[in-house]
């Protein structure tokens, strides 16, 4: 049986793209979204634009059961973890649902995988774990440190996968720590289309 790729927040603008780009490499990929802040439609789109649809598992990471369910259920081989909530400004007033969602959230993913013996892990980072830039550019080994919980919360995820690799022998993770993506797919039919108040440039032009 083929291998599956399972995208966290696969509905949302950074999976969304992933998700194409995948099926476009001849993967096959499942996505698992809570779309708080995305949409079923993407689905479609997707399917439009790639000519498959990918399969959908409407769920939260903060489930275990759910997640446990998911990988008996499917043969999922990697996993790539966009679920996340993701507005700095929004992550000073809610600080709790950020920690909640983001750290407690990547945790039960990351114990369902252990569970599941599957130890493939892409991390949606970001390059807001830079902190207050000390020297420009920054470069990769650039010390990290947080100004705000959103960035905090992808600094203390970066730790445990760091703890995890380091006290567990098989495991590949790849942090992806992207400053401001922006745009959309040459089709026009995937971008970046919040539900609530924008928190980034584009959506506003």
């Amino acid at each position: 049986m083929t291998s599956t790729i399972l995208v966290t927040g696969g509905t949302g603008f950074i999976g969304s793209h992933t998700t194409v780009a995948l099926q476009q490499a001849g993967y096959d990929v499942l996505i698992l979204d809570n779309l708080s802040n995305s949409s079923l439609a993407i689905l479609d789109r997707i399917e439009q634009i790639t000519g498959v649809k990918p399969g959908f598992v409407q769920g939260d990471i903060r489930d275990a059961d759910a997640l446990k369910a998911l990988f008996k259920s499917y043969p999922i081989g990697a996993v790539m973890h966009f679920a996340g909530l993701k507005a700095v400004g929004e992550s000073t007033q809610r600080p709790l649902d950020y920690y909640d969602n983001n750290v407690n959230g990547s945790v039960q993913l990351l114990s369902a995988m252990q569970r599941a013996e599957i130890k493939t892990f892409v991390f949606s980072s970001s390059a807001t774990v830079y902190g207050d830039p000390q020297k420009l550019p920054i470069t990769e080994d650039h010390p990290r440190s947080a100004t705000n919980p959103y960035g905090h919360t992808k600094l203390v995820v970066e730790d445990i996968l760091e703890s995890l690799y380091n006290a567990e022998t098989g495991w590949c993770i790849a942090r992806l720590r992207y400053f401001n993506p922006v745009g959309a797919h040459p089709s026009g039919l995937i971008g970046e289309s919040p539900q609530g108040t924008p928190n980034n440039l584009m959506p506003y032009v």
